[in-house]
């Protein structure tokens, strides 16, 4: 094998391990979970264009396509507040190796696709039970 050769391939095999398409692929798994109540019932919705669009009940592990647009999560079961929360995506850290080997090309459907950003691993919303009586900074309950 020449130089030449050998060069091109180390160049194809650093493009390719950097993307985060492949490495990542365009669907991540995330973690549900309601602390110590269980068994509630969620709803992701958002993302790119409105992607995503799941329902499940709590804990659970879902596949959520990946997209820099934000996902809303509202989680309710019976006796308890509904929660709700925002979450942003960020950019995945292999995608940087896409700029450094020198692959606009991959980087480039990496945005397109989504794959280069990532949710937290694990999403959680706390629930608080309905009636429970919260004490004020005086000391007296707040029903």
């Amino acid at each position: 094998m020449n130089i030449k050769q050998v060069a091109v391939i180390a160049i194809a095999a650093m493009s390719t391990s950097a993307c985060s398409s492949i490495a990542n692929g365009k669907n991540q798994a995330v973690k549900f979970t309601t602390g110590d109540v269980q068994g509630a019932d969620c709803k992701v919705t958002g993302g790119r264009d409105g992607a995503v669009n799941l329902n499940f009940t709590t804990p659970a592990e879902v596949k959520v396509r990946r997209a820099k647009a934000a996902i809303d999560v509202e989680c309710s079961k019976a006796g308890y507040q509904t929660a709700s929360r925002r979450v942003e995506s960020k950019m995945e850290g292999s995608t940087g190796g896409n700029v450094l080997a020198g692959g606009f090309v991959g980087l480039g459907v990496d945005a397109m696709t989504g794959a280069m950003f990532k949710y937290p691993d694990t999403i959680m919303l706390e629930m608080e039970k309905i009636g429970i009586e919260t004490p004020t900074v005086t000391g007296e309950p707040v029903t």
